[in-house]
Formats: C-alpha cells, structure tokens, sequence
C-alpha cells in the first residue's frame, strides 16, 4: 500500500498583517491543508508562524485551520519561532494543544499501514551553532524505518540571509537516512544528497518579492513511499501571481525610463491583485530626480507594487531627497530613522547591517548595538530603498548566490 506524506513549509501566520495581504497566508494554508487531506502524515519543517508570540488573532485562525486535520502532524519551530531557553514556543503551544508532534534534536516513529515511517527533526537555531548542535544531536537512523531527516537552516550553498551566513554544508548532514527535508529557504529545490532525496518545499507565501518568486509557484511536496519512492510537487492555485522586472539604464531621459516601466505594468494582471517587483539599475545624469513616486500611486489600484533604484550614478543628493521625501509623506518614521542611520553609518565608514542596529536602538539595547558593531560586513551602497525593498535586495542577492554555488544538485521548475 502505498503511504503518502505532505511537506508543507514556512506557512508564516500572521505575515502582512494590517495590509492587503493580511488573508493569503491563511488561504493559502486553508488550501494547502485541504488538498493534503488524502495523505497519510504531514510534516511542517518551521515557521509555522511569522512571529514569535502571535496576536491572539492569530492564534485563533491558526486552532481552526489545525482543528481541522485528521491526520498526524509532526513539525519542527523556525527561526522566526525561536526563544530563549525555557520559554514555550508557539509550536511547542500547538503540541500542548495536541494538534502536532514537535520535535528538536529528537525523533518520532509512526506505523502507517504497516510500514514504520521514523521523522528525525532538528528545529531552528542559530546558523553560527547549527553544525555543532547537529553533532551534539548525532541524529541514527532506525533500523527496519523509513527514515526522513529535517531541519530548519540555511545549508551551503543554500542560504537565505547573507548576513547570516551558514555553518552547514550538505555534506554535513548525517549519513544512513532515506529522505533530507529542509524549511527556510524560500524557493523550492529538489535534488540529492548521499544518494538520496533532499527536498526544500519552499514557504507557502512569497515574503520576498524577487526573481525566484516570480520564477517558482507556491506549493508543497508529496512523498509516495511503495516500492520506490515518487516525489511530486502540489502548485496552489489559489495565490497572487508575482512579477519581477529589472531596467537597466544608461543616462536616458527619465521620461523614457518612465515609459518603459509603465509599459511593462500595463501587461500585468491577475484575478488577485498581482505582487509587482521592478527594479531599476544603472547610470542617470548626475542633478537628475529620478522620482517614481507617482507610478506607485497610478497603479496602487491594480497591483501591490514594489519599486528600488540601485543607481551607482553621479550621485542623487540624498539628503534634500529626504527633506523632499519628509515634506511629501512618502516615508514612514521608521523609514526615515533607518535611513539617516543608514547615511551616518556610510559616513562614518560602518559597514555593518543598519536595520540589524536600528532594531536594537529601537528596543533600548545600546550594548547589543556596540557588540554588533564589533564585526564587519561590507555591503553595496542602496539608493532609494526602504525597509522591505532593502530586504528584497538582500535576499535576491543571497538566492543568486546559492544558484551559482549549486553544483550537487538540480532544480526541476515543472517537478
């Protein structure tokens, strides 16, 4: 009998939360459940939530969606579940609710239809510890098991936060087990590892609006276990279809720029409102505005539009933009707090991540900012992002990188 199991990863409940995109992790989900109601075992490899402590909101959803399950779940927490020692995580809170298994550095077997299927699962934790936490843990297959291994971190060449680089590599995983599962990164991958297959789901909702968004549907994996394995990918239908455009230019006129930007958006559609990426790189004239406030605002309508400019130009001068930016409301208080930060740092020669000092002053750690500070990361100069567009670039940047360095594996789009 052939037993079939769901991996369902980075669900992100609560991500968009007070915007347009508040319901689509939901809905997604919902889908996502619904359609693995035929399967024997789903397993959540983290991030089943967007934050550490979920609005009661949240929570709420999240109880009705599970209630619904009536299969076994086991699942590991992400990095965005992730407490301090002797603290409950939200996870942990759904298994004290007896709606999932959780494992960290541990094991669960379940017998399905006479076959032993074993889920070994390491949960999130920092990318500096992961290579040692994993060789404390010393995972072992069980004999006589079907065994999957499953972890929560960036794997080289498989990263996600560049800032963050990781301590893993794919060798690094333990030896013995029939299937590799991975959560956190958020593009879908299949490949091999050891001889055997290594799957990232990828996360159920585009977080990041970039290239690979754009180039892979959201979904999940199924595992058919028989007499061979068949690993097949599930596409949701129900999502917002992503667009990603790159401008290169040279000194063109700005309404030249403008007219093939918007050209290019007057094609886009969707039965949702579409996520829009357009990135604008290259050289313009040097006292030349290029100011693409007002497309934000002529499509604000018809799609959920992001817009950066990467311009290593004869230099915008920054900071009568920002007066100008303050004056014309286009940035929030927080935007504008990390952007002066930003500008001192660059200054002053700094080339750690602002947003990671900003978020410490916010919170009152001046300690944590200084000890931050402590090590260095060069970083390109960014024009004209604000806090999620500089995100985007980050991640961009990171995912490039991992296909380059992808040299084990293969990536199957049509799966």
């Amino acid at each position: 009998m052939t037993v079939k199991i769901a991996v369902i990863s980075d669900l992100h409940f609560g991500f968009g939360r007070n915007t347009e995109r508040a319901e689509d992790c939901w809905e997604a989900a919902e889908e996502a459940f619904d359609k693995a109601k035929n399967c024997d075992l789903i397993i959540l490899p983290g991030d089943i939530f967007d934050t550490k402590i979920p609005r009661p909101e949240d929570w709420a959803k999240a109880l009705k969606l599970f209630s619904k399950i009536r299969i076994p779940v086991v699942a590991i927490h992400g990095t965005h579940e992730r407490r301090g020692k002797g603290l409950i995580n939200c996870v942990e809170g759904l298994e004290h609710a007896g709606f999932l298994k959780h494992l960290h550095c541990s094991s669960v077997t379940y017998e399905i239809k006479g076959r032993k299927i074993t889920v070994h699962g390491m949960s999130g934790v920092p990318e500096t510890y992961a290579k040692e936490v994993l060789q404390q843990w010393n995972p072992k297959p069980v004999k006589g098991s079907y065994n999957i291994f499953m972890l929560h971190q960036s794997i080289q060449p498989y990263i996600y936060n560049p800032i963050e680089p990781p301590s893993l590599k794919l060798e690094d995983l333990p030896d013995g087990f029939d299937l590799y599962i991975s959560g956190h990164i958020h593009w879908r991958e299949k490949t091999e590892v050891k001889g055997k297959p290594f799957i990232i789901p990828g996360s159920l909702i585009p977080t990041q609006l970039n290239k690979t968004e754009a180039e892979y549907p959201k979904g999940f994996y199924v595992v058919e276990l028989n007499e061979s394995v068949k690993i097949s990918f599930v596409e949701l239908k129900n999502q917002r279809k992503v667009f990603y455009k790159e401008f290169k230019i040279n000194k063109e006129k700005v309404s030249d720029i403008i007219e093939k930007i918007e050209d290019y958006l007057n094609g886009v559609n969707g039965v949702k409102k579409p996520l829009v990426r357009i990135k604008v790189t290259g050289k313009i004239e040097k006292g030349i505005d290029l100011d693409l406030s007002h497309i934000r605002e002529k499509y604000r309508n018809s799609m959920i539009l992001s817009l950066s400019c990467r311009i290593s130009e004869e230099k915008l001068e920054s900071k009568l933009k920002l007066l100008n930016d303050i004056r014309e409301n286009r940035i929030s208080i927080e935007e504008m707090g990390m952007k002066i930060l930003r500008e001192n740092m660059k200054e002053l020669k700094l080339s750690k991540d602002y947003e990671e000092i900003f978020d410490f002053l916010v919170e009152g750690n001046i300690e944590g900012a200084m000890v931050y500070l402590l090590s260095s990361k060069e970083e390109e100069p960014l024009v004209e992002l604000n806090k999620e567009e500089f995100e985007e670039e980050l991640f961009e940047e990171a995912e490039e990188n991992s296909k380059k360095t992808n040299l084990l594996g293969w990536v199957d789009k049509n799966d």
